[in-house]
């Protein structure tokens, strides 16, 4: 068996769909970028999530993190700018 075999991968959903992360702490940015590929300059982004290991649901703010489990779900929209 090599290292590939053992890394787990967490099915989290993000405005409803499904994607594949490689790690268990997830960041505002990573949550952000996931939603869209390129994150507009400026931009502010609104971040909830739930289903999550800790805490358990809430939002998610610039800076921040959450540990993620199977099936969180977070739900970002773009605010406007700042």
């Amino acid at each position: 068996m090599t290292h590939e075999d053992h890394v787990k991968t967490y099915r989290i959903y993000v405005n409803g769909v499904e994607k594949t992360v490689d790690h268990d702490v997830l960041t505002y940015g990573e949550v952000v970028s996931l939603f869209i590929a390129q994150p507009v300059e400026g931009t502010i982004y609104a971040v909830s999530f739930e289903h999550a290991k800790e805490p358990k649901e809430g939002e998610l703010v610039s800076g921040g993190s959450v540990t993620i489990k199977q099936n969180t779900e977070f739900d970002v929209d773009d605010t406007g700018r700042s």
